[in-house]
């Protein structure tokens, strides 16, 4: 039981660190981490309904809309209605929401560099593959 203490102690300090790093540089100003975690799900995705965005973030499609009514009222993303089916409605993501990712994700992975530096090369691949491990076994 010690090793799992231990794990999750490990696993729960460094996402603190990266949460207190990304904070201190102020990567996120005026967007929340959950703007940014939808701006990238729409960049790797074609026809995204708001379930399907709720889904993505483990909430209610209620809970989901006021963020994505921010991000359409400062231009980032649009709703555009499906053309056979006018329930239907799509949320894309715009050219300035594609150039808003680019700068968010340029000073995260600034502060990930900060983080991981302390690594070398062999040790980064391993942490990877452990990760990609993990995640491939929980899909």
């Amino acid at each position: 039981m010690e090793k799992n203490e231990k794990l999750l102690s490990a696993i729960f300090n460094v996402g603190r660190l990266i949460r207190e790093e990304i904070h201190a540089s102020n990567c996120l100003a005026d967007f929340t981490h959950t703007e940014v975690e939808v701006l990238k799900f729409l960049h790797n995705k074609k026809n995204v309904t708001m379930k399907a965005i709720a889904d993505y973030l483990y909430i209610k499609p209620s809970s989901a809309t006021p963020v994505i009514d921010k991000l359409a009222e400062n231009g980032n993303i649009k709703r555009v209605e499906n053309k056979d089916d006018r329930r239907v409605v799509y949320i894309e993501l715009t050219v300035k929401g594609k150039k808003t990712l680019e700068k968010k994700y340029k000073t995260i992975h600034k502060t990930i560099d900060k983080i991981f530096g302390k690594l070398n090369e062999k040790d980064k691949k391993i942490l990877i593959n452990i990760f990609e491990k993990i995640n491939n076994e929980n899909i």
